[in-house]
């Protein structure tokens, strides 16, 4: 077997299946967690540097980025 072949099998055998690596169709996020389309709720562990200090749908994120689409397209809100 080589190398990596045997370094592939003992990370399957090691780490767990997140939600990074399965099919997930999310409907709605808010804070650390996403509902998917069939209401089965996740912790997002995957969401990444975007989201990471404020959780998904902060309501002062929101306001800056409503104050700011309105700057550009007020036809929008």
């Amino acid at each position: 077997m080589a190398a990596s072949e045997d370094l592939t099998a003992r990370h399957k055998d090691a780490v767990a299946e997140g939600i990074a690596t399965r099919r997930i169709y999310a409907e709605r996020a808010e804070n650390a967690e996403i509902w998917d389309v069939d209401g089965k709720r996740y912790i997002d562990m995957a969401a990444g540097i975007a989201v990471l200090n404020t959780g998904h749908r902060h309501p002062k994120v929101m306001a800056a980025v409503a104050e700011q689409c309105e700057k550009f397209h007020p036809h929008l809100l």
